[in-house]
């Protein structure tokens, strides 16, 4: 039995990335870029004041700062793909352990970018 569900689990996982990561990786990106650009076009607010709405914004979707100066924010934060998951566990489980191993230690972090 064990082995029909981890069958399913590697097409499953095949289609949650090329269909369902794929399209809401855009997406995800598109929220940072038009925050950024309505905040960018208030003239209501400072350049400290656009920068600490920047930082909030990062800090609030779990993203670490690695740069902060007077004009730019940057953020960084390693994202978990749960197709990777289905594809791994559809492969016996091994493939599981092969990309969390990878996710620890070489996947690189997703970097986000704020700028004035």
């Amino acid at each position: 039995m064990t082995t029909i569900i981890m069958m399913f689990l590697f097409p499953i996982g095949l289609y949650t990335y090329f269909v369902i990561e794929k399209r809401t990786k855009k997406e995800y990106q598109a929220v940072f870029d038009n925050f950024q650009q309505e905040t960018v076009a208030n003239t209501k607010l400072s350049n400290q004041e656009k920068l600490n709405l920047f930082e909030q914004m990062l800090l609030g979707n779990g993203y670490e700062i690695k740069e902060l100066n007077e004009t730019s924010v940057v953020g960084e934060k390693k994202v978990l793909s749960m197709a990777f998951i289905f594809m791994g566990l559809g492969l016996y489980i091994v493939g599981l352990f092969f990309y969390l191993a990878y996710f620890f230690w070489f996947q690189k972090p997703h970097r986000v970018a704020f700028s004035l």
